[in-house]
Formats: C-alpha cells, sequence, structure tokens
C-alpha cells in the first residue's frame, strides 16, 4: 500500500467560504464569533471523509490482493493435494548424481513449502538411507552414481561412501561415472569416494588428480598497514587463529603446527582406505600421489580406473547386464520409501515446529543447528539468509517443542562453525534443561564442523558422534574491532565525537581502544572462555588441567577428538 503521507500531496483542504458557515458565524468585521462551531464541525466532516476514502483506497488494495492470491491457489490447486509417490518398478538400477554439497537438513523456503509450489530436496541423511535401504530391497539390482563436482565436504563423502560399502556387502555393484576426477587439480576426496565402488569409469581425455591435500592463507596485515586500517583483536588462546590473517603478516608457529597436524590426519583418512579397498592399483599408490595428475591412460593402466569411455557406453554395459530395468532417481527411491507426506494444509499447521522432524515409531526429534550461530531467530533473514544462519531462538523453541511432544530424544545434527558465545550459551542452556529439568536424553550428530560454539552446544549432550574428518574443538574465543583513524587522516576525513562514559566509544572504528577500554574488552573475553571450560568441564565431565591441554582454541579432527575425549 502507499505511504499515506503521501495522499496529502495535492490534496490539502482548503478553508473557503463554504467549508465555514457565512456571515452570521462572522463578526462584521470578518472576525468568527461564538457560532464558529458548526464550522469545526465542518472541518471534522472533512477530514473523516478523507479518511473514509484512504479506506476504501486501501480495502480495494487489499481486495485486489486477495484475489491475486485465489488465482495463484487456483492455479497451482494440484500442488496442495498430496504428491503421489513415485513408482519404483521389481527390477531397478537407483542412479544419483553428484554435483554439490547435499543439505544437512530441510532448506526450503517456508513460503514456498507453505503453499506447496516446491518439494524439499533430498538430505544427506535422505541419501544414506535409502542406499542402506536398497542393499536388502530385492527390487534394487544395481546401483550408478555420476559425479559432475568434486566440490563436497569429506564428511559427506565419508558418509556416502560407508553408504556405498554397505550396498556392495548384500552381493549388489556399484558403479561410478566422471567426465574427470579433480580436473580442476583437486581431486583426492572423490577419488576416495569412487575408491569404494565395483567399477570406475572416467571419459576420454580425462584426468585423476590425486595430488593429496593443501590449504594456503593469505595474510592482510602489509595491504592493511599501507591503507592505515589496523586489526585490533585479541585471543583466547594461542591456537585460536581465526583473525590471524589479520592480525600478523606470516603464519604463526601455532598455526602452522595446527594445519600441519590436521592435513596430515585428513589425508591419511583418504589414503588409507584408498589403499585397502582399492586393489586393483598397480604398484604403490603413493608413487601415483606424488605425481598428482595424471592422464586417462596412464590412470588405466595404473589401475586407478577400470574403463575409459563415454556415458552412452556405461549406459549400454548397464542395460545388457541388467536388462529390463528401470533407471530411478535416488531422490525418487527415497520419496517412495518414506512415510506419507504431509498435505499443503497440514504443513501449514505444522510450519510452527517446522525444526522439528522425526520418525513416528522411533520418537527421535532431530533438530538441525546448520550455519553460523547468531542471537533471536535467523527465520525472517533476508534472501536466503536463513540457511547460513542458526538462531538460537529457532533451536530453542525447536528442543522445547520436542519435549512438549514428549519425544524420547533429541537428536541435534550440528554443522556450525560457531558464532554468538551468548547465542552459544542459549541453546547449550536448553539442551541442559531438556536433559536435567526433562529427562529427556540429547544426543549430538556432527557434520563437517562443530567447531567453537557448535561445540559449546555439544558439550552437554549425552553422547557426541562425529565423522573423522569432522573439524571440532576450537575451545576458545577471538574478538577485537577494525581501527580506521590512520586511514582517515590519509584522506584528511577529521571524525568529531560526543560521549557519556568514560568507554562508550570502545567499539568505534574510528579510534583505537584506550588502555581502559581494552582492559574491559580483554576481561569479557576472559569471561566467554571461563565459561566455555566450565561448559565443557560439566558436560564432559573432565577437569580443568585435561580440558585446558587440549582446548587452548585448537581444532581437532573427529577421530583426533575422540582419543583426546573432546568428542565420542
Amino acid at each position: 500500500m502507499r505511504n499515506p503521507s503521501k495522499w496529502f500531496r495535492g490534496r490539502t483542504v482548503i478553508l473557503s467560504s463554504s467549508t465555514v458557515s457565512g456571515a452570521k458565524n462572522r463578526g462584521y468585521d470578518g472576525s468568527r464569533n461564538s457560532g464558529g462551531r458548526s464550522g469545526i464541525f465542518g472541518i471534522l466532516l472533512k477530514i473523516l471523509a478523507f479518511f473514509w476514502r484512504l479506506f476504501r483506497r486501501a480495502c480495494v488494495i487489499v481486495g485486489f490482493v486477495a484475489i491475486i492470491s485465489w488465482i495463484v491457489i487456483f492455479a497451482f490447486s494440484d500442488k496442495f493435494e498430496q504428491r503421489k509417490k513415485p513408482e519404483i518398478g521389481n527390477n531397478v538400477i537407483l542412479s544419483f548424481t553428484l554435483n554439490g554439497q547435499l543439505p544437512e537438513g530441510k532448506s526450503q523456503p517456508e513460503y514456498m513449502k507453505l503453499l506447496g509450489l516446491e518439494e524439499e530436496p533430498l538430505t544427506l541423511y535422505g541419501a544414506v538411507n535409502a542406499i542402506e535401504k536398497a542393499a536388502s530391497d530385492p527390487r534394487v539390482k544395481a546401483l550408478v552414481f555420476e559425479a559432475e563436482s568434486a566440490g563436497y565436504d569429506i564428511t559427506q563423502m565419508q558418509e556416502l561412501r560407508a553408504a556405498i560399502m554397505s550396498f556392495k556387502k548384500s552381493g549388489k555393484k556399484a558403479y561410478i561415472y566422471s567426465e574427470s576426477y579433480g580436473e580442476g587439480g583437486y581431486g583426492l576426496g572423490l577419488y576416495y569416494f569412487a575408491s569404494a565402488f565395483d567399477e570406475i569409469w572416467m571419459q576420454p581425455v580425462g584426468i585423476v588428480a590425486i595430488g593429496g591435500i593443501s590449504a594456503e592463507m593469505p595474510f592482510f596485515k602489509g595491504i592493511m598497514d599501507r591503507f592505515g586500517v589496523e586489526a585490533q583483536f585479541f585471543q583466547r588462546k594461542e591456537y585460536k587463529n581465526a583473525m590471524e590473517h589479520l592480525t600478523a603478516t606470516h603464519m604463526s608457529p601455532k598455526s602452522r603446527e595446527e594445519t600441519e597436524g590436521l592435513i596430515q590426519n585428513m589425508a591419511l583418512q583418504l589414503v588409507a582406505p584408498i589403499k585397502h579397498d582399492r586393489t586393483k592399483i598397480v604398484g604403490n599408490f603413493d608413487d601415483w600421489m606424488s605425481k598428482g595428475l595424471l592422464t586417462d591412460d596412464v590412470a588405466l593402466k595404473a589401475g586407478l580406473i577400470d574403463h575409459l569411455g563415454y556415458e552412452e557406453e556405461i549406459v549400454a554395459k548397464l542395460r545388457g547386464a541388467y536388462p529390463h530395468t528401470q533407471k530411478v532417481s535416488i531422490a525418487d527411491y527415497a520419496e517412495s520409501i518414506a512415510p506419507d507426506q504431509m498435505n499443503g494444509s497440514e504443513r501449514a499447521k505444522k510450519s510452527s515446529s517446522k525444526s522439528v522432524s522425526a520418525a513416528p515409531k522411533a520418537r527421535v526429534a532431530v533438530i538441525a543447528v546448520e550455519g553460523m550461530i547468531v542471537s533471536g531467530s535467523a527465520s525472517g533473514s533476508p534472501y536466503g539468509l536463513q540457511s547460513q544462519l542458526a538462531g538460537a531462538e529457532d533451536v530453542k523453541s525447536a528442543i522445547e517443542e520436542a519435549v512438549r511432544q514428549n519425544y524420547d530424544a533429541i537428536i541435534l545434527r550440528i554443522n556450525s562453525p560457531g558464532g554468538s558465545p551468548s547465542a552459544s550459551e542459549t541453546i547449550a542452556h536448553a539442551v541442559d534443561w531438556a536433559q536435567n529439568k526433562r529427562k529427556i536424553p540429547v544426543y549430538v550428530s556432527m557434520g563437517n564442523v562443530a567447531a567453537s560454539g557448535g561445540y559449546w552446544i555439544a558439550a552437554g549432550a549425552k553422547k557426541i558422534y562425529a565423522m573423522p574428518a569432522t573439524l571440532t574443538g576450537s575451545i576458545g574465543v577471538v574478538g577485537g574491532k577494525i581501527n580506521l583513524q590512520k586511514l582517515w587522516e590519509k584522506y584528511d576525513i577529521h571524525w568529531e565525537s560526543v560521549s557519556y562514559g568514560q568507554n562508550a566509544a570502545m567499539m568505534s572504528f574510528n579510534t583505537p581502544f584506550s588502555a581502559s577500554e581494552q582492559a574491559q574488552f580483554e576481561a569479557s573475553l576472559d569471561n566467554v572462555y571461563a565459561h566455555f571450560i566450565a561448559r565443557v568441564k560439566k558436560g564432559r565431565k573432565m577437569n580443568e588441567a585435561d580440558i585446558e591441554a587440549i582446548a587452548k582454541g585448537h581444532v581437532w579432527t573427529g577421530r583426533t577428538s575422540q582419543e583426546k575425549r573432546v568428542g565420542g
């Protein structure tokens, strides 16, 4: 609707002789006498008439919107009906295309879900569950993957790979095809996944890039100094290096130690299974890996792949090996074996608890904590930003809803690098309340990363589960601000300030921390670190000395964290 103030433009009320009563309401000299009440009444009538016209126009606009809404609902009325499940024949080959990271939880915009205009995408859990169910389903004869991208989290590769290995134990075969395994030069993770399949196909001219894992970090302090920009950040403690790229020109010894440990641990997690499961490799895999990038013919002779061929060639082979079969996507298969879906009206009724999903028989609520942890609710974030944010109030409400519905247990699926300490504490308190006050156990399943604030909310769970490559821990805190004072001086920009309170401008970008401000700010970091340690001490039932030995902001893989009792 238009801004009401704009209605006054060109519509000013002019008081003329017709607006107020005539001479009998005025003195002989034209001044208003006591009989002017009828003139005031006329003015009031004009004002009321104006607002009545405004109200009528608003009703017309609202009615128009309502009509359009009904047209949309009528046009898509079939979408509001319960979607018919895909029909699965008695002889099928399941297919799946790797073309990006799978969502960990529900990611469909709420308005699309309420209108029923878009179905939920296949999640990681849905894909893994479907592959595992297919192993014992006599209708499913084989499995074929097409890899279009290497842009997957290693933890997702590990979960999918475990499902493939489980599928093969049933005696059924699994095939994978790709134009190239790491054409951009980084394909060790994708090849690690491919090594679980019975047959690895690659298109001619493709490459196998298995050169290992590397990490690079830019340091901006030099160019920031040139422009007069200073990063004032303080960390608790030495391994909490999230802002080091702004405060230093080189990697610190502690940062290098941590990064080297992570890279080595990750590489071993990929290489060891390849050596164990890909027995067709000719010679030493380490020698092939040291070459980094292998051409198609070399990869075939080395036993890294089984066939060079185009897509239609693998399709022809599958048709010959499995005649009279139907190709079915894993997404359709997952939908066919899932419980009955809700129709549009049922979706609307469940919208208030949209963060909670559960298997009816198991009575276990699964709550996703995906993205940066922030205070309040992330559901109103614009432009789909809610998919990158985990609102503390949203997660807390979901936990409370699970308790109200008397679920037997709660699983927090955490895929978060952390965020606000106070927001993390809100979620941690809700976990503590559910377990200790309402006696409902909370379990944590970690995704690719559950570090810093992500670990803060996990520490109090009854049990923590992580993938070997999960990045977790980072028990520490870092904070500060950017000081632009010298930048303004370079360009002759002068700021003046007026404040009430000695440290009122503490977080201003225009001045550095004063001694008093820095002391108070660092005290807040000490306080957060102490509370973090206390949460871990209570949740993991460890003494402070043992916690401190593994804390200090250090990031660990899931495998290492189990050994050090950070997880497990």
